[in-house]
């Protein structure tokens, strides 16, 4: 049975998941903190929309070292489409890469500033989709990234999963401060599992995750619980992928909001498919329409894949060493 423990997280939170829970350490918990997986980091490694401006200035010694990690994530739609984008990086120039990396934004009609080189070999990422049973809400995730990657965590370097948009949408229990991830539950697998699971693998690293959004999502859950992920990742020197800031700036660095605005918004590719939510009076974070072509979903279009594609090579030449 697992005690509820202090965790020192800039006095917010304690932080839950589903399946047969993960024992925490006796030692890790009579010290009031957690394991540590592999060498405890020394500092945070944060990478959010400020970081996209660092993808032109990776030395080649550092792009080289991170294309020789062996990175698997596991995601749903959402990583799919930055999986795509990882590979329009890949092409050996702009010019030779597809169509569907190079749309232009559709709000502004800006280029998505691809930059494809042979160099940007991700070969050895790898993205994995969920099995299709037990890993669908929240709280079956942890479980599911356990017993996926533990077979064959001994082949990657670099491991992680993302929640995505639809675990995060309102009335989620994801950021309840007793019941959510960053809670110490006793039925489910959670951040302390996560942690335990990831001690037993020293020499790796395990990247943590803010969520994907969309135009709808923008919740008080979504926000909060990415809120959590940040002060824990810097609480506690971990590795943070903070796509939910990246998808809610945008190019320009400005902040976007959910679709519940009382603005009329229509589908670029589908200019008979609109929506126009009351306005609720309240902004939530939220994917902007320079990343995504839905009007209440949130997949990537050229220009969000790209941008966090590029993002992705910034983190993994961290991960492999870099110091900007």
């Amino acid at each position: 049975m697992k005690r509820v423990i202090g965790l020192a997280l800039i006095g917010i939170l304690a932080l839950t998941v589903m399946a047969t829970p993960l024992e925490t350490s006796a030692d890790a918990r009579d010290a009031g903190r957690l394991p540590a997986p592999t060498p405890a980091q020394s500092r945070p490694i944060l990478v959010d929309h400020t970081s996209i401006a660092l993808f032109d200035h990776i030395p080649d010694r550092y792009i080289r070292a991170a294309r020789e990690l062996r990175m698997i994530y596991f995601d749903k739609s959402v990583g799919a489409n930055i999986d795509s984008g990882l590979d329009c990086l890949q092409y050996p120039s702009a010019s030779a890469a597809p169509i569907g990396c190079k749309r232009p934004d559709p709000v502004t009609g800006q280029s998505t500033g691809l930059v494809a080189n042979l160099k940007y070999d991700r070969s050895r990422w790898r993205y994995q989709w969920w099995p299709e049973r037990g890993c669908s809400a929240w709280y079956e995730l942890v479980s599911c990234f356990i017993a996926q990657a533990g077979p064959v965590a001994a082949q990657y370097d670099v491991l992680s999963f993302q929640f995505s948009y639809g675990e995060v949408g309102a009335g989620s229990t994801i950021a309840s401060k007793s019941a959510g991830f960053f809670a110490n539950n006793k039925a489910v697998n959670d951040i302390y599992d996560y942690e335990a699971f990831a001690a037993r693998y020293p020499g790796r690293q395990f990247i943590l995750w803010t969520t994907s959004l969309s135009r709808g999502v923008g919740t008080a859950e979504s926000t909060d619980f990415n809120n959590q992920m940040r002060a824990y990742a810097r609480a506690n020197n971990r590795i943070l992928f903070d796509v939910a800031d990246i998808e809610a700036r945008d190019p320009a660095g400005r902040p976007c909001f959910d679709n519940r605005d009382g603005a009329r918004y229509c589908e670029p590719n589908n200019p008979t498919k609109c929506e126009n939510f009351p306005d609720d009076k309240l902004d939530y974070p939220a994917i902007c329409p320079n990343y995504t072509t839905e009007m209440n979903a949130g997949h990537l279009n050229s220009m969000g894949k790209v941008r966090l594609a590029k993002a992705f090579w910034v983190l993994m030449a961290q991960v492999a060493g870099w110091t900007p």
